[in-house]
């Protein structure tokens, strides 16, 4: 068995922290995209993204 005190697996504060990151970054790459494109159905959903990258990160998985 796994010790109760250690984080599972995949979502150890390091992991979310790479995978927000990289979230965040395909988010800022969409936006660009957008904004040289003019497509602004595509500038929303880069918004979404962002902000979900943003939720994604360690500092919201606190003790509470």
């Amino acid at each position: 068995m796994t010790e109760p005190s250690r984080a599972s697996g995949w979502f150890t504060p390091r992991v979310r922290l790479v995978l927000s990151r990289v979230v965040v970054a395909v988010g800022i790459v969409v936006a660009l995209i957008a904004l040289v494109t003019a497509r602004y159905g595509f500038l929303f959903v880069a918004v979404i993204v962002i902000g979900l990258g943003a939720a994604m990160g360690p500092g919201r998985s606190g003790k509470r």
